[in-house]
């Protein structure tokens, strides 16, 4: 069996696993084989929809019915994890690099009693789930590029067209058009849609429905 029908075969074998899971409203898919999907505590395939043309290599977690949205023509890298309890929209375009942490809670929660009790029970009778932490909204609007190892943590929302550096960690909103970097992430460069494309580009420079844009 040559290594081209192989992966063709790997990959329907892993889009019927995700179908499974989520909510598939595209055709175009590429599913990385450590990519995944899981639903826990009474979550469903319908709180996760995932739109068409997106390069998956991630993992999408969903616990007690949180929501997940992605939207079109985006990429969600290696060993990302995308984690909710309550909601995370990701818009179009979105670029996610390798080891990026997006989360819509704590975790656990903070009190200390509490914290005594998980490790009696030694994570069992559901003390370790999301639902018991603080929780709020994540949103991630069209193309927004977030660097390797970047965690984001509940509450935020990072504005279009952005950039998050790598190694970050996002506690506050980051507005559009902008560069964030740090821990905590502040901005460091405005307006950069000012910034005009490189020229060296020749599929870029001759598409017109790029061209007519700017």
């Amino acid at each position: 069996m040559s290594n081209r029908l192989l992966s063709s075969i790997k990959s329907k074998r892993k889009r019927i696993l995700m179908e499974r899971r989520a909510i598939l409203k595209g055709s175009n898919y590429v599913l990385g084989l450590l990519s995944g999907v899981t639903l826990i505590d009474g979550s469903k395939r319908e709180d996760i929809i995932v739109g068409d043309n997106l390069c998956f290599y991630g993992n999408l977690t969903s616990q007690n019915g949180g929501k997940i949205k992605i939207g079109d023509y985006c990429r969600i890298g290696l060993h990302t994890q995308i984690n909710s309890v309550e909601s995370i929209e990701v818009g179009n375009y979105v670029t996610m690099a390798d080891y990026i942490v997006v989360t819509d809670n704590n975790n656990h929660p903070i009190n200390p009693d509490f914290r005594k009790f998980m490790r009696m029970k030694m994570d069992k009778s559901g003390t370790n789930l999301w639902k018991h932490s603080d929780h709020r909204p994540v949103i991630i609007e069209d193309n927004v590029w977030i660097g390797t190892r970047v965690r984001i943590h509940k509450g935020v929302t990072i504005g279009e067209n952005s950039i998050v550096a790598a190694c970050s960690i996002v506690t506050k909103d980051i507005p559009p058009n902008c560069i964030a970097a740090g821990n905590p992430a502040i901005v460091v460069k405005e307006n950069i849609e000012r910034v005009p494309p490189p020229n060296s580009c020749a599929s870029f420079n001759n598409e017109n429905r790029w061209a007519s844009k700017l």
